[in-house]
């Protein structure tokens, strides 16, 4: 089913006093100079998702010129229904963002997955093969939640109690019952978190092998997660049985734990490693274009994954993406996302770059308009 978002507004966010863009059932491409605020309507639908959009960004720091406050409405249609879905931030109100679903104020950042699924790839990313193992599980966390709107909570959930555990060895003041109920919590959210992403990623390496040898210009990505966690969960199919001996391990890493003040098992040591298939070369020896390639990969099927495993298509945000691609990566990348039958929001300083789209996609120029007060309607 095709999703797609039909209603943007927003009011004091960023550069953008009011903008007020009512929107066809295509892919929508933002054109304009450096600077003019395509990446900042991008990052605008990448907040209505758990967390702080695709740039981590502070909220203070999203509105605009001196404003307390910022505000955005979207109107998604799924091909049954509209959904209207909000979010604002006033400084002087709350630390905390507040989020409407329909009629439905003060729900849970939770909730916006149920609703609206959104994949993405920007610049930030281009270093993910090369940057620290941290960086690569936020990668593919982002996409993990996608498939699991409770993933999010139990990540944040794990590093409450690992955080905990670490306190307490470090200050050796707790008593045993009290570090046995923490690891038990630990247990619980670590093996949940790798069963999430396991599944996620078996899912998306299907599609990987599905494209591979059809003739498709980017490369075969081989992706895996590899950890003393993954070794235990996937050689035990007993859910308890992984449970017990992580628990185990945990109890008996707690004197080396102590001395080196941090938690050495779990999924924050899960490494995300990935290879040049036809190559047999990992990604982090790939050249830049290589690495591109792979990364346009492995988002393009977590799409198509995606849209299999709930019925709907995600959103997908494609941020300066086009720009850094040669004519035939181009036609190859429009081809995909047409073939997907997915929403595309994508930025570029040039229109050219979206001509293999035709008419089915929707050009939005935003040189020279009025950013305290523009409106656009489809016709």
């Amino acid at each position: 089913m095709f999703s797609y978002i039909s209603k943007l507004k927003l009011t004091n966010y960023r550069n953008f006093e009011r903008l007020n863009l009512e929107l066809p059932d295509s892919s929508i491409a933002l054109v304009g100079r450096n600077g003019v605020g395509k990446t900042n309507i991008i990052e605008a639908i990448s907040v209505m998702q758990p967390g702080r959009g695709i740039r981590s960004a502070k909220f203070s720091d999203m509105t605009f010129n001196k404003s307390n406050y910022f505000g955005i409405y979207t109107e998604l249609f799924d091909g049954e229904e509209k959904v209207q879905i909000g979010t604002a931030f006033n400084k002087e109100d709350s630390r905390v963002r507040k989020i409407k679903i329909n009629e439905n104020l003060y729900v849970t950042q939770l909730e916006l997955t149920n609703y609206l699924r959104i994949i993405s790839l920007t610049p930030l990313m281009d270093r993910v093969f090369i940057d620290t193992p941290n960086i690569r599980r936020k990668f593919i966390d982002r996409i993990t939640w996608n498939f699991f709107s409770s993933h999010s909570k139990l990540m944040r959930l794990y590093d409450k109690v690992v955080r905990e555990r670490n306190n307490l060895l470090k200050n050796n003041e707790a008593d045993a019952r009290w570090l046995e109920n923490v690891e038990k919590q630990i247990v619980d959210f670590g093996i949940n978190i790798i069963a999430n992403r396991n599944k996620m990623l078996s899912l998306v390496n299907e599609k990987l092998r599905d494209k591979k040898n059809s003739g498709v210009v980017f490369p075969t990505a081989k992706v895996s997660l590899v950890g003393e966690l993954e070794e235990i969960y996937m050689e035990n199919t007993n859910i308890n049985n992984s449970k017990e001996i992580y628990k185990e391990k945990l109890f008996n890493s707690r004197s080396l734990d102590s001395l080196r003040r941090t938690t050495s098992l779990g999924p924050h040591r899960t490494e995300l490693i990935v290879e040049y298939e036809e190559k047999e070369i990992p990604a982090y020896l790939c050249s830049t274009g290589e690495q591109k390639g792979l990364l346009i990969s492995i988002i393009l099927a977590a799409v198509r994954a995606s849209k299999d495993f709930h019925g709907k298509s995600p959103i997908l945000l494609l941020d300066e993406v086009f720009a850094h691609l040669d004519d035939i990566q181009r036609d190859a990348l429009s081809s995909e996302i047409l073939d997907i039958e997915t929403q595309a929001w994508m930025t570029s300083t040039e229109a050219s770059h979206y001509m293999t789209f035709g008419r089915k996609s929707y050009i939005i120029n935003l040189n020279n308009i009025d950013k305290s007060s523009y409106d656009l309607r489809h016709k």
